[in-house]
C-alpha cells in the first residue's frame, strides 16, 4: 500500500486472547486512530481524532465546511509534523496556511468567540453558530431508484479499509450519472465527509447534482456541511434525526435513507425519485 505525504498506515495488527481458554490467541487488523492538532496560520484551531489517510483533503474539507475558506484558492500551503505523545502514542500536527484576507476574517471570528461565553451550548458560543444561516441549494435532477439499489448492494466493494478492519465509517462520492468516484473512510463520520469535500475542492469539482452515500446516520452537522459546499444529495444507511430532516427540507438538500429491507425513504420534500418505469 502506498501513501502520499499526507497519508500514513491506517491499520496495525494486534494480538488478542479468546474467551475460550482452550482456543489459541489470534491477530486482528485494527483501524488506526490518531490525534491531529489543526492550526490556521499558526493559531491553534482544534484537535481531532482521525484515521491518518488523505489528511490534506481532510483539513481542506474541514476548513471549507466550517466556513474558514471558500475554495482551494484560499489555501496557500499545508505543513505537517509527526510527534510522539506519552505512552509512545503517535500524533500529528497540521498548519493550514490560508490567504491574508481569509485569515483576517478567521481571526475576527476567533476574537468574537472568545468574548461570547457562558451560553451553555457545547462547542459553540451561540445558537446562531450552532444553526448558521446558509445559502439555499439549487434544484437538482431526480436520482433513479435503480442507482440507489445498486449503490447499496455494492458499497462494501469500495470500503477497502472497512473490509480489512471494520469499525470505520465510509463516504462514497457519486457522480450525477450514478457512477462512484471515490470512497473516503475514517473512524469519524464527519471526517469521512470532510475528506470528500476536500477532495472535491482539490479537484475543483462542483458538487451540484452529486451525491454522497454514507454508512452512518444523518446528523445536523452533516447536513450543514453538505449545504455549505453545494452538495445536492446525502444518502444514508441509517435514519436521520428530526432536525437533520428539517434543515434538509429548508435548504433543498435531497436526503434519502436506504433501509436494510425496505425501499428508499425520501425525507426532504424537494426530492423525487426516478423509478425504473420512467427510465
Amino acid at each position: 500500500m502506498s501513501f502520499s505525504p499526507f497519508s500514513f498506515p491506517c491499520f496495525q495488527p494486534r494480538t488478542f486472547a479468546r474467551g475460550d481458554e482452550q482456543s489459541p490467541s489470534g491477530v486482528a487488523e485494527l483501524v488506526e486512530e490518531m490525534p491531529l492538532a489543526i492550526s490556521i496560520n499558526g493559531i491553534a484551531h482544534a484537535v481531532m481524532m482521525v484515521t491518518p489517510n488523505h489528511l490534506d483533503a481532510f483539513v481542506v474539507g474541514l476548513a471549507c465546511s466550517e466556513g474558514i475558506i471558500e475554495d482551494i484558492n484560499d489555501v496557500r500551503d499545508i505543513e505537517i509534523e509527526t510527534t510522539k505523545l506519552q505512552a509512545n502514542i503517535n500524533s500529528m500536527a497540521i498548519d493550514l496556511i490560508i490567504s491574508p484576507r481569509r485569515f483576517a476574517q478567521y481571526k475576527q471570528k476567533q476574537h468574537a468567540h472568545v468574548g461570547a461565553t457562558g451560553c451553555g451550548i457545547c462547542g459553540v458560543e451561540s445558537l446562531s453558530q450552532a444553526i448558521p444561516t446558509l445559502p439555499m441549494l439549487a434544484p437538482c435532477a431526480p436520482i433513479k431508484t435503480s442507482i440507489l439499489a445498486s449503490l447499496k448492494s455494492h458499497l462494501s466493494t469500495y470500503q477497502t479499509l472497512g473490509n480489512k478492519t471494520g469499525a470505520v465509517h465510509a463516504a462514497l462520492l457519486i457522480a450525477p450519472n450514478g457512477n462512484p468516484i471515490l470512497c473516503m473512510e475514517d473512524i469519524g463520520r464527519h471526517n469521512a465527509l470532510d475528506k470528500i469535500i476536500g477532495y472535491a475542492l482539490q479537484q475543483r469539482l462542483d458538487l451540484h447534482d452529486h451525491s454522497v452515500l454514507m454508512t452512518s446516520r444523518c446528523s445536523t452537522e452533516l447536513v450543514q456541511k453538505a449545504v455549505r459546499v453545494g452538495l445536492s444529495r446525502l444518502i444514508h444507511l441509517a435514519s436521520p434525526s428530526t432536525l437533520a430532516v428539517s434543515l434538509a427540507q429548508h435548504y433543498g438538500l435531497n436526503l434519502i435513507h436506504l433501509p436494510k429491507q425496505d425501499v428508499p425513504r425520501v425525507f426532504a420534500a424537494s426530492t423525487q425519485l426516478k423509478g425504473t418505469h420512467h427510465e
